[in-house]
């Protein structure tokens, strides 16, 4: 567990206990780091027990046997978990679960809409209260805020919540700039092919007029549904076009079979968050107004996996917010029980003890009926049938033969081709990361790799249709052919005579070891000096070296740059040069891709010792360009 929040503890004990929070704070770090829950959120009303007298003057390795009482029950409540994205959950939840981070920013974007955001204990996980905490959260996780608004989409409410976010979606946006390195908003023209797969990717959005959709959200729900849905042709065309979201538009751009329903949820007009009235908490009226909130207890780990595990030990139970109209419907002890419940209450007591919670049937009355059908029609319409162009990577798993294709990633961020975390401002190659991986894995394999379902798999995460080759949306690339210096490095201390091909007014330099480091225009010199392991070149008749030709397409750069990658594979392996791809290649691997991360499990017998000794297998963390975090895992057996 990586991340716990304590929102509120008490502790009733006999005496003072100086340095109380810091303590508290250790101890339940030390207690609960058993608690992994993988990537999960996990949201916990409240724990109870009794500790010892010296439970807070102990020495610190005592803490798990001290708490065992407590960590067990935790244990026991979270293992039972409700997941409100799934189903139905009652507001006296003891506990519930969230997938990811992006299903955590659906369903608080999900309740808002619905305004019972503050009706929900759960949602004290976020940074602020009410409509200002969505809008935090959504700008404090932008690495899942594509996979959270496709989510809402899947039920119909994409364009309702961007009509909500209002002009707030410009700060969003601006985010999804800088951490996927978008670049400069260029406006791509409407009959582009990249504008063209776009618009037919996001038809489902298409319900609402341009007036009730203002330019700001219009433009972030095109970039960040995009990068769900499409990465490879919204990096292309980040700006959506004006005709996008007219009735007239959809009709030309969408395929005939996907012209469907544009809306699961009936879309309701709402009005932006800042003006959104929210049910009012009500106050006791000895309560001062001037209360501060109570202060959060940080605690840090550096255990396990980079995790967002939320954890409330609240210890008496959250009250809620009721309409007048439900207070009048409680009888008058329930009234004078909730009375006395105050959420800043801090006074001494004597162990870490609880009341009963008090349950939503008897607390909430209508207003739990009323939040129960608006989950049940919206579970009800998440089990439709998925969108038109919506990809199918996310949470799915494959299992392919080529599982060392991803390895191709660290050679590229070796070389520079696309900048790692260390470099976030930057993109590197127009060439989508899949698409460069689909690309390079075919001219390596050859055909046969597009019979294994990594191939497909690839063309999906990118978002291209079928029948789309890769690197159609990428800008061009440059005519002439050069390498940078450092790729040649490994080659400094070689003494063989380099090749020169001059034919159809264009000159090619070739390496000793079979690649062309240079395919310029014929009136251009070749300053051949600076490159490591220079002897001066031998000019060749064009049939023992293929004639110099200007770069058409991103292929055919992929085809020159392959013949680099192998003699590079070679050289880091010290395997033979002509079956070094196919030997880093051909791993068997299972992949498993989810809203944030990506995970590709070998097995680690099967693992060549000279990858590894490369530093291919290295995990790559967070990748603008791709939008993913991927990460290794091996195990003994193997990839299942």
């Amino acid at each position: 567990m990586d991340d716990l929040r304590i929102v509120r503890a008490r502790v009733r004990g006999g005496g003072p206990v100086p340095d109380l929070d810091a303590r508290f704070a250790r101890r339940a770090e030390s207690a609960l780091r058993g608690l992994d829950p993988g990537r999960a959120i996990l949201c916990l009303r409240e724990a109870s027990g009794v500790l010892a007298e010296d439970a807070f003057a102990a020495p610190l390795s005592r803490a798990q046997t001290d708490w065992l009482p407590i960590s067990r029950q935790v244990q026991a409540r979270l293992a039972a978990a409700r997941h409100p994205w799934r189903e139905v959950v009652m507001p006296d939840a003891m506990a519930v679960c969230f997938a990811d981070t992006a299903e955590w920013l659906a369903c608080a974007a999900l309740d808002l809409l619905a305004q019972r955001i503050e009706r929900c204990w759960w949602w004290c996980s976020l940074p602020l209260a009410g409509a200002a905490g969505v809008i935090a959260a959504w700008q404090q996780h932008p690495h899942a805020v594509p996979a959270a608004l496709a989510l809402l989409a899947r039920r119909g409410l994409a364009v309702r919540f961007a009509q909500a976010v209002g002009a707030q979606a410009a700060a969003l946006r601006q985010e999804l700039t800088q951490h996927f390195a978008m670049g400069g908003d260029v406006a791509a023209p409407a009959d582009s092919p990249a504008v063209r797969t776009l618009m037919a990717a996001l038809s489902d959005c298409t319900a609402a007029p341009p007036a009730q959709l203002p330019e700001a959200p219009r433009a972030w729900l095109w970039l960040a549904l995009g990068l769900a849905r499409a990465p490879a042709a919204v990096c292309a065309a980040p700006l959506p076009p004006a005709v996008w979201m007219r009735p007239q538009a959809v009709a030309a751009s969408a395929p005939q079979g996907q012209r469907r329903a544009s809306s699961v949820v009936p879309q309701t007009d709402a009005p932006p968050l800042r003006e959104q009235a929210l049910p009012d908490t009500p106050q006791r009226p000895d309560e001062a107004s001037t209360q501060p909130p109570f202060a959060p207890i940080p605690v840090r780990h550096a255990i396990g996996r980079s995790v967002a595990a939320i954890l409330q030990a609240a210890n008496d139970p959250i009250v809620l917010p009721l309409a007048p109209d439900e207070a009048q419907a409680l009888l008058p002890s329930q009234t004078t029980a909730r009375a006395r419940l105050r959420w800043n209450d801090v006074e001494p007591i004597t162990a870490l003890e609880s009341p009963a919670p008090v349950r939503a049937a008897d607390v909430a009355g209508a207003a739990t009926e009323a939040i129960a059908a608006e989950s049940i029609s919206a579970h009800a319409a998440h089990t439709a049938a998925p969108i038109a162009g919506a990809p199918h990577s996310f949470g799915a798993e494959l299992e392919t033969a080529y599982g060392g294709v991803f390895h191709l990633l660290n050679l590229a961020l070796a070389l520079g081709l696309y900048p790692d975390f260390t470099r976030p401002a930057e993109r590197g190659i127009a060439l989508h990361p899949w698409d460069y991986l689909s690309l390079l894995a075919r001219e390596l394999v050859g055909a046969e790799f597009e019979a294994d379902p990594l191939c497909g798999w690839l063309a999906d995460a990118a978002g291209r249709p079928q029948g789309v080759e890769a690197g159609l949306w990428a800008s061009a690339p440059e005519r002439d052919w050069q390498m940078p210096v450092h790729w040649l490095a490994p080659w400094a201390a070689q003494a063989k005579p380099w090749r020169c091909v001059v034919a159809q007014g264009r000159q090619a330099l070739w390496h000793p070891v079979g690649f062309c480091v240079a395919d310029l225009s014929g009136d251009e010199t070749l300053q051949g000096a600076q490159w490591p392991g220079w002897v001066a070149p031998r000019r060749v008749v064009p049939c023992t070296r293929p004639a110099p030709r200007a770069v058409r397409s991103w292929a055919d750069w992929i085809s020159r740059f392959a013949a680099f990658v192998r003699a590079r594979l070679a050289a880091a392996t010290g395997w033979p040069q002509g079956d070094a791809a196919q030997r880093l290649l051909r791993v068997p691997a299972r992949v498993c891709r989810s809203a944030e991360y990506l995970e590709v499990r070998m097995s680690l017998a099967a693992l060549p010792i000279e990858v590894r000794l490369a530093g291919l297998d290295r995990d790559l963390g967070w990748l603008p360009a791709a939008g993913c975090d991927l990460r290794y895992r091996f195990d003994a057996g193997g990839p299942a």
